[in-house]
């Protein structure tokens, strides 16, 4: 354990034909920041 601040980032690739979907029960999408919707592949 430390005195000092901590930050996590947590980066996820998949597959671009895996891309979000509108929610099925979720009254709303998820905020950009957790399902971000920019599905450009990465080269």
């Amino acid at each position: 354990i430390t005195p000092y601040a901590r930050s996590n980032v947590f980066i996820v690739f998949n597959s671009v034909d895996n891309t979000a979907q509108e929610p099925f029960a979720a009254p709303v999408r998820r905020p950009e920041f957790i399902g971000a919707r920019d599905f450009t592949p990465v080269k």
